[in-house]
């Protein structure tokens, strides 16, 4: 759970991304109610190619770059979604991300996350729409 000024943080940085764009406040507030920060520091991976999915994340501040089979083929930042192609095919990651600075943000639990999507479908857009342009450009 958040912590109550925390957890407005959060919201609002959220709100402020296009991928949330067309999301409710309340669309925004239960995913962060869903989930909890995280912070990590330059070089460490969030996720790895290969390692079964668990979670999602959304950077609020920082910089990372996506790796496939060793070879970079992206950098994202702030309002980036991370994890959502193994939430939606289920099974392992397709990439590895490391941080490429200090990086912060919302770390949800793939099994929170699944009934949050199911009740907020502008969010499971959101997310889908994410999915959707990373599966068109692979």
């Amino acid at each position: 759970m958040v912590g109550g000024s925390e957890r407005r943080e959060l919201v609002e940085a959220l709100s402020r991304y296009a991928t949330f764009a067309e999301c409710e406040r309340e669309d925004v507030e239960a995913l962060v109610e869903a989930g909890g920060p995280f912070a990590l520091p330059a070089g460490w991976p969030l996720v790895q190619e290969g390692i079964p999915a668990d979670a999602c994340y959304v950077l609020t501040s920082g910089s990372a770059r996506v790796f496939h089979q060793r070879e970079q083929i992206a950098e994202i930042g702030e309002g980036d979604l991370i994890g959502e192609m193994a939430f939606f095919e289920g099974g392992q990651r397709q990439a590895t991300v490391t941080s490429s600075s200090r990086v912060t943000g919302l770390r949800i639990e793939n099994d929170a996350l699944r009934p949050v999507l199911g009740k907020r479908p502008k969010l499971a857009e959101a997310f889908r729409a994410v999915y959707t342009a990373r599966e068109a450009a692979s």
